[in-house]
């Protein structure tokens, strides 16, 4: 039997109670899309998912690549807290200083941005209220990659995308609610609270051996991990933010919404890589690439699994999904299907891209990323003009399914197996 072997019964397991948080997450996130859809309606919260869009591809950038470096060297030395304490508290070192410059910069800027390169006026409250958030963006998820990399499941998802969701949702529910500034500035004290909590609840009892890799070490890895995730932010964020240069804030809520919802199809391949990706660095650690393998596929069909309905009931039924943010939203239908089929490709290969700089081949990842990125540039500039929402959503879903298919054929090419081929003998 396939769970007979100990790896297989413990992916299982972890998946599963990662899954369930991730559900939780999910269904969070879910909810606060639609506050916000619900009481603000398609304009005032396409100026907030706007102006988030943004924020979250900056947090990116001034993140330095630090978060799966954070990751993968958190992983190998997940029981030494001296080790663990130092690499999460050298990569805030770095990071901070420039969340805070770009911080500053967004919110001095904030109106020439809006009149000038959106051409929404409104927006500069948006984005003097929402510019906080790039801190504790950065903060939360340099915090949950060191909890992931020790398997602390529930804290990660919950650092991640569950305890500052929650905390907004309650300001907007009891507090005053007028505006998308007004939701700007809630996420940023929410951000500030949970982000805090949690980098101090990562630290504690954390014992006092171990020796953290060298500054070198840290520094090689994060480099080509910043262009992988400055790529990958792209991939994700390039679209509504070019709807917002050129088309109507509802256009920027219709394609926002669409890509909350086509992204609860992955979030079944999220609640995985938490699991397997410090089990990918474990064992190249050690150089056991019988169990890297074995893992990467047996995570695979635990994916097809589990994903498949979800995938086609979007599919099926896309202006029932839509319409539950309201009547004006079912125009989306159609970019919600687009971007659906992007994510199930995303799904049916597997966790390559963690496979890829989990194994030590990051500069394979950034290759690949790098390519997605113009690619997706290039079309969103080149379809968003001509075909509107529906472009962009033709631009990223095709870019995402060409980045992780770019991706299986290097794992092929280093590891030695193809993920698309979850048949074969493990």
């Amino acid at each position: 039997m396939l769970l007979a072997d100990i790896e297989h019964r413990n992916t299982v397991m972890k998946a599963s109670l990662a899954l369930v948080i991730r559900l939780l997450g999910a269904g969070m996130a879910f909810i606060f899309n639609l506050i916000i859809a619900r009481q603000l309606g398609a304009e005032q919260s396409g100026y907030f998912f706007l102006a988030f869009s943004l924020v979250m591809f900056l947090s990116a950038f001034t993140r330095i690549g630090f978060d799966n470096t954070v990751l993968r060297f958190t992983s190998a030395q997940e029981a030494q807290g001296e080790a663990v304490r130092t690499i999460l508290n050298f990569s805030l070192q770095k990071v901070l200083p420039l969340a805070c410059f770009m911080t500053l910069l967004l919110h001095f800027f904030s109106e020439s941005l809006a009149t000038n390169v959106f051409n929404k006026p409104l927006l500069a409250g948006v984005f003097q209220m929402i510019a906080p958030t790039i801190i504790g963006l950065s903060v939360a998820l340099i915090v949950a990659m060191s909890l992931q990399a020790r398997q602390i499941l529930i804290p990660s998802i919950s650092c991640q995308n569950i305890a500052h969701l929650f905390l907004c949702s309650g300001f907007i529910l009891f507090l005053t609610l007028d505006s998308a500034q007004d939701i700007a500035l809630y996420l940023s004290l929410s951000l500030g609270i949970s982000s805090s909590f949690f980098y101090w609840y990562s630290l504690k009892g954390l014992n006092s051996e171990g020796i953290r890799p060298s500054n070198s070490q840290l520094w090689q890895s994060a480099r080509p991990n910043w262009v992988i995730a400055l790529m990958s932010q792209a991939l994700q964020w390039f679209g509504p933010i070019m709807i917002g240069v050129w088309l109507l804030a509802e256009d920027v809520a219709y394609f926002n919404v669409a890509q909350r919802i086509a992204l609860l199809t992955s979030f079944i391949l999220m609640a995985v890589n938490l699991v397997v990706a410090p089990k990918f660095a474990a064992f190249k650690a050690v150089e056991d690439m019988i169990n890297i393998r074995k893992t990467a596929l047996f995570s695979v069909r635990l994916l097809l699994i589990s994903a498949f309905p979800i995938i086609t009931f979007m599919l099926l039924f896309p202006s029932f999904l839509m319409g539950l943010f309201g009547e004006d939203f079912e125009q989306g239908a159609l970019i919600l299907q687009i971007l659906v089929l992007g994510q199930a490709v995303n799904v049916i290969t597997g966790s390559v891209g963690f496979l890829l700089t989990m194994s030590g081949h990051e500069r394979d990842m950034r290759f690949v990323t790098i390519f997605s990125g113009v690619m997706v540039v290039i079309l969103t500039c080149t379809l968003t003009p001509l075909y509107g929402a529906v472009g962009a959503a033709v631009a990223t879903a095709f870019s995402l399914a060409m980045q992780n298919l770019i991706a299986v054929y290097f794992v092929k090419k280093r590891l030695g197996f193809n993920t698309l081929k979850f048949w074969q003998k493990i």
